[in-house]
């Protein structure tokens, strides 16, 4: 089993919109806490001070994320204070408030849930694992796997896997880690005899 750290793009673009999304629910929650404190006729300001502090927590983390935890260490258990913060709040808010706000907030609880475990997967590193039964490319929510005989090809080099399908369609990633001219070798010995094998292990 080999496995090669590679960059795929479309995880790279979600751990940019990270940041972005932190800024967002800081906003939506200073708005929400904001209609609630006005619901009770600016009475009730107690319960709104956590919820500011969390939301001024997110922006700060939105706009800096990647100065002070460039690997997302903390990305984790912010995610899930702000589901805790946007259910209490959901909570207040159908007490006071209209129906669109409320429903509005258990929404926003909702995406940050699916945020909560897409974003824990797509912060560890994206490697691709070639085994005896095929090649595995990590994915937002769940590797894709495609077996040996679905390729025709599959070349490893120093700046670029590239898969060969069947289908004459091809996908490609960027290597991330330094190969050596051995292991490079190796990989590519490797996949061509997987292949040769499952090409001929259908006529046997």
């Amino acid at each position: 089993m080999y496995n090669i750290t590679v960059r795929i793009e479309g995880i790279e673009s979600r751990r940019r919109s990270a940041g972005l999304l932190h800024v967002v629910i800081g906003f939506f929650m200073i708005i929400n806490a904001s209609n609630y404190y006005r619901f009770t006729g600016y009475k009730n300001f107690f319960p709104v001070i956590p919820v500011l502090l969390i939301a001024s927590f997110s922006l700060f983390y939105g706009l800096f994320r990647r100065k002070l935890d460039w690997n997302a260490q903390y990305n984790y258990w912010i995610r899930l204070i702000q589901v805790v913060t946007f259910t209490a709040l959901g909570i207040l808010l159908t007490r006071v408030g209209r129906s669109i706000d409320y429903v509005g907030v258990f929404v926003f609880t909702a995406l940050t849930i699916i945020l909560l475990f897409s974003e824990r997967r797509i912060f560890q590193e994206t490697i691709i694992t070639l085994d005896d039964n095929g090649v595995r490319i990590p994915g937002y929510y769940r590797d894709h796997f495609v077996q040996w005989h679905e390729l025709t090809d599959v070349v490893v080099r120093e700046d670029f896997i590239t898969l060969f399908h069947v289908k004459q369609k091809y996908l490609q990633y960027q290597v991330k880690q330094d190969l050596s001219t051995l292991e490079l070798a190796k990989m590519n010995a490797f996949c061509r005899e997987k292949i040769g094998t499952e090409i001929v292990r259908p006529q046997t």
